[in-house]
C-alpha cells in the first residue's frame, strides 16, 4: 500500500455491528485496491476481527478473544457498536480525521446495549450536532433527503410541518451547493396524498403544508417544484429534470433510491458539524462471516465522503474518483 500524501483526506470509519458484515467489509474495501485517490482510511474496531488490514486501526480491543460471534443481535454487539461511533465522531472532531464512514449497525443491538438513540442518525445529532439532522439516501443521480425517518406510516401526516419540510428542502440545497459542487440546485417535493391531493379530493396537505413549505424554500434562494405525485416525480429526477428530492416519509424515498441498484446507496447525514456517509444497507447478518458481503456500497461512501470533503474545500476530484 502507498503512503498517503501529508495532504490525503483522513476518513474515520467506524466498523459497525462486530457480528454482522462490517469488518469483513472493511477489509474487502481496503484491500481491494479502489479507493479514491489519496484518501486515507482509519478502522475503528476490533483488530481481532480485521486482522492484517491494509489501513491504520485503531483498536477498542471489546470483542472477547476466543468467543464465537453469535449472528443475530446481541447486546454486546450494540454496545460494542456504539463504542466505534463514540470514538470516529471523537476523532473527526477533534481534527485527527476529515469525515466519518460508518458500516453498518443493529437498531435492536444498540437498544438491548441501552442506548436511546433509534439509529445512528438520533445519535451523531447528539454526538456532533449543529442543528436539525436531514437523512439524505444518494445513488446515481437520485439525492433524496426525508422530511421524516424512522416513524409508523399512521403517524406520518401528523408529524409533519410546513417548516420541518421547509427545514428539510432549505438543508438538502445548500449542501447539493456545498458538498456536491451544483452551485443552483433544483429541488422537487413529493406530495403526500396520491395525486398531489387532487384538488382536495384525496387530503388538504398539499395545500394546508406542502405548498408553503415549498414557497419558504423558494424564498431562501432555492429553486423548488411541488408538490408533485411521487409516481412520476422519481422518474423526472432520474432523467435529470431535479438535483434533489424531498420525500415525506422512509418507503416513499426509499424505494425508488434502493430500486436503482443496493451497491451505489449511500446514506448521509446533512446538518452536523462533520461530514458522515455510511453503506445503504444493513448488517446482513444471515452472510456475515461467510466471505461473500459485497462492500461496493461502502467503497461508495469512501468515495462520496473524500467527494464532499473536496468539494468543501474547492478542490476538484481526479476524473477517475468522480461519483456519477
Amino acid at each position: 500500500m502507498n503512503a498517503p500524501s501529508r495532504n490525503a483526506i483522513r476518513l474515520a470509519v467506524s466498523m459497525g455491528d462486530p457480528a454482522g458484515v462490517g469488518p469483513e467489509l472493511c477489509v474487502k474495501a481496503a484491500a481491494g485496491g479502489r479507493l479514491p485517490a489519496d484518501t486515507a482510511l482509519t478502522i475503528i474496531g476490533a483488530r481481532r476481527l480485521l486482522g492484517a488490514i491494509a489501513a491504520d486501526v485503531l483498536d477498542l480491543d471489546n470483542v472477547p478473544p476466543d468467543t464465537p460471534l453469535p449472528r443475530r443481535p446481541t447486546a454486546a454487539g450494540g454496545r460494542a457498536s456504539l463504542d466505534y461511533i463514540e470514538a470516529a465522531v471523537r476523532s473527526v472532531l477533534e481534527g485527527r480525521a476529515d469525515a466519518l464512514v460508518t458500516c453498518p449497525i443493529s437498531k435492536e443491538a444498540i437498544a438491548a446495549a441501552g442506548s436511546p438513540y433509534p439509529g445512528h442518525t438520533e445519535m451523531l445529532a447528539e454526538l456532533a450536532g449543529g442543528g436539525r439532522p436531514v437523512m439524505l439516501l444518494v445513488n446515481g443521480p437520485l439525492r433524496v433527503a426525508f422530511a421524516t425517518t424512522h416513524a409508523p406510516l399512521r403517524d406520518v401526516p401528523g408529524m409533519l410541518t410546513a417548516e420541518g419540510i421547509a427545514h428539510t428542502g432549505v438543508t438538502l440545497g445548500r449542501a447539493l451547493r456545498e458538498h456536491f459542487d451544483i452551485p443552483a440546485p433544483r429541488l422537487a417535493v413529493c406530495a403526500l396524498n396520491p395525486h398531489a391531493g387532487d384538488g382536495g379530493r384525496f387530503g388538504d396537505e398539499e395545500a394546508r403544508l406542502l405548498a408553503p413549505a415549498v414557497a419558504a424554500i423558494r424564498r431562501a434562494g432555492i429553486e423548488a417544484s411541488g408538490p408533485l405525485p411521487s409516481d412520476t416525480l422519481f422518474a423526472r429526477a432520474l432523467k435529470g429534470d431535479f438535483d434533489g428530492v424531498v420525500a415525506l416519509y422512509h418507503d416513499q424515498g426509499m424505494i425508488p433510491v434502493k430500486l436503482a441498484g443496493l451497491g451505489g446507496v449511500v446514506n448521509v447525514t446533512l446538518g452536523l458539524r462533520i461530514i458522515r456517509t455510511s453503506p445503504g444497507h444493513g448488517t446482513a447478518y444471515d452472510i456475515a462471516g461467510k466471505g461473500i458481503a459485497d462492500e461496493s456500497s461502502l467503497l461508495s461512501a469512501i468515495a462520496m465522503a473524500t467527494a464532499m470533503v473536496r468539494s468543501s474545500r474547492g478542490l476538484r476530484a481526479p476524473r477517475a474518483d468522480r461519483i456519477k
